[in-house]
């Protein structure tokens, strides 16, 4: 739903192959009486695809759309639509979700605060409950310092005259001024609105800021040269503003970002609790004219305790541990650099606050809603069977077999949350910058693998999580991995862990970088004794790489026990990137600008950095560290 705000001028985890598959025989026809009759509780979607296939994202399909209301009373004739498969892990399941677009604008159900032409119908198909989206967003409208939060309501759809379920029919995230209110001016620069996703998939219109990627969602010019402008003008504003932020620097942030909009952002999906917070759907917004805004909100089926293949994003304690580090591929970088400054915690301790009561209410929507479209939701529960043996692990929510035992299980955790972030918000602990884990205790935002994805195959529950130890028969064990952390170039970092056990087996490690800089690696072996010996290995990063494994290999036979497994950066080594003045963790051509006008003598220009410029290593900075410098980027 759109806000009204004071002025307005003129951002998965790994891709799940595994899905439940729908039972032979289990769909319904949409002749069948019994289940036309009960379908009053909301509205319905038929949707035929006139022959056509719709079995690829990249490419619409002509198909036609009509709509009926809760009563039975047609809302939306047959019309002509375009539609194709949207999603990611859900393209691989049975129940698919879509997105179609009108020829012409339209407002469906009166769903939106105006028409559009894109519109979606997505499956939750990792959701058994199916209210966490619709959760999140009505969550999304009671901030208003955001401006816009998507409007959805829950549908049943038929497919080619098959019945496929409950799906969540709501708006497409785009500029439109019955949407995202921002300009729409594609043809200018200054002028245009940008609509901003940070995303790890390769996309198009893409750059990166510190090693995280965005594109642009928004449209941009048709002309080349105007679009390159517009695709600079954004990612500096942005790169602008994320350095603000890194360096602590308020008065820059304060004219750079709409800070009240990332205080609500991030207490939004505090709540939530989304693992997805630094890999995907995190949405970032600049009008004309103005500052860079943080909404809107999008893709929540996972979040809510929903998730339990990273430890502890199931409990409904602690603080999100990608809001609180830097070193994951899942890591939220501009909550992290907030997060470090005092004024940032006050202003969340002030707004959570402001907006406790209207929060309180979230338990109570989810029930309500859950209670008024019951056969609905059970219908749509009997017919997909919810995941349990990949998905949920070991969450309790895979002992659930009844639709309304999922609702309760989140309106119940939802609650929780709450609770705890409302005395941790409150606390001297959050305001003196100590965050705290599932287990309410201090959490180990420097050790990178204290809130990584950790998987052993077919050994899932014998780490200490806590400790990060384990012991391991060598004979049962081939590899496992840490996943997803993330390397920056030229930095120095330093793996270690206590080992001891069977004189006969051995443990080896690799530390290597996504496919793409696959002659990067860093491997030992070290031999195993009765004895615990501490081993430690420092090494520095070729790339700047989020999507760095450590692999642990023990063969021979006989128990190895491994302790305190640590991977951190060494201290100051950012400074180890030759060249990098401004020190955003890069050298490039901004550094040479930036060096130059320093020895020109140019006003309100300072180096960041010092040391880096110091390529001659005589503790002075002259022209021929610039040559230096110049020789150095040709070289890249």
């Amino acid at each position: 739903m759109k806000k009204i705000i004071s002025v307005i001028f003129a951002s998965l985890i790994s891709i799940h192959t595994f899905c439940q598959m729908l039972p032979s025989g289990s769909a319904y026809s949409a002749d069948d009486t019994s289940i036309a009759e009960e379908q009053l509780d909301m509205p319905v979607i038929y949707i035929d695809t006139l022959g056509n296939k719709i079995d690829t994202k990249k490419e619409y399909t002509t198909s036609t759309v009509k709509i009926l209301d809760k009563n039975g009373v047609l809302d939306t004739p047959e019309t002509s639509v375009q539609i194709r498969l949207r999603g990611n892990a859900t393209l691989n399941c049975d129940k698919k979700s879509y997105k179609f677009k009108f020829d012409q604008k339209k407002n469906p159900l009166s769903l939106g605060e105006g028409p559009g032409k894109s519109w979606n119908l997505l499956a939750n198909y990792f959701d058994s409950s199916l209210l966490r989206n619709m959760t999140a967003y009505h969550l999304g409208d009671m901030f208003t310092n955001m401006p816009y939060s998507v409007n959805s309501r829950s549908v049943e759809v038929f497919v080619n005259g098959s019945y496929q379920g409950v799906y969540l029919f709501c708006e497409n995230i785009n500029v439109n001024k019955s949407r995202l209110p921002i300009a729409e001016e594609p043809e200018l620069v200054e002028e245009n609105g940008y609509l901003v996703e940070l995303t790890r998939s390769h996309s198009f219109d893409c750059f990166t800021i510190d090693s995280t990627q965005y594109t642009i969602k928004s449209k941009l010019s048709d002309d080349s040269y105007v679009k390159m402008l517009q695709k600079n003008y954004i990612s500096q504003y942005m790169e602008q503003s994320f350095d603000a932020l890194r360096k602590g620097n308020k008065e820059q942030i304060e004219e750079l970002i709409d800070v009240p909009s990332l205080v609500d952002n991030f207490i939004a999906n505090e709540i939530c609790k989304n693992p997805d917070i630094g890999w995907g759907s995190f949405y970032i917004c600049k009008d004309a004219g103005s500052k860079l805004m943080f909404a809107p909100m999008w893709d929540y089926d996972s979040a809510f305790g929903n998730f339990a293949i990273i430890y502890g994003f199931d409990s409904p304690y602690g603080i999100n541990e990608y809001d609180i580090t830097n070193n994951n591929a899942n890591s939220n970088q501009w909550y992290y650099y907030a997060l470090q400054n005092d004024w940032f915690r006050e202003a969340v301790a002030v707004r959570w606050r402001e907006m406790s009561e209207q929060i309180n209410t979230l338990p109570d929507f989810v029930k309500e809603e859950a209670q008024k479209n019951l056969r609905s939701y059970k219908r749509n529960f009997d017919m997909w069977e919810p995941i349990k043996e990949y998905y949920y692990e070991t969450n309790d929510i895979s002992k659930l077999t009844e639709y309304q035992e999922h609702a309760d299980y989140l309106s119940e955790w939802i609650g929780k949350r709450i609770k705890w972030l409302d005395g941790y918000f409150n606390s001297d602990d959050f305001m003196n910058g100590i965050f705290f884990d599932e287990n309410c205790k201090p959490a180990d935002v420097e050790n990178a693998f204290a809130v990584t994805w950790f998987t052993f195959y077919d050994l899932p529950d014998f780490i200490d999580y806590e400790s990060l130890s384990f012991s391991i028969e060598a004979s049962s064990f081939n590899k496992g991995f840490f996943r997803r952390f993330l390397l920056r170039s030229g930095h120095k970092y330093k793996l270690s862990f206590d080992v001891s056990g069977a004189s006969t087996a051995e443990l080896k490690f690799i530390i290597k970088a996504s496919e793409q800089y696959s002659d990067w690696n860093i491997e030992d072996t070290v031999d195993v004794t009765e004895e615990k010996k501490h081993f430690e290995r420092e090494f520095s990063a070729e790339y700047t790489d989020y999507a760095n494994s450590l692999e642990l290999s023990i063969s021979g036979s006989g128990t190895v026990n491994v302790e305190h497994l640590s991977l951190t950066e060494v201290e100051n080594s950012g400074s180890a990137i030759k060249g990098d003045v401004n020190d955003d963790g890069k050298f490039n051509i901004s550094d040479i600008v930036i060096f130059q006008k320093w020895l020109l003598g140019a006003t309100n220009t300072e180096l960041a950095n010092w040391k880096a410029a110091d390529l001659c290593e005589d503790d002075k900075l002259d022209i021929f560290d610039l040559c230096i410098m110049r020789r150095m980027l040709i070289e890249l």
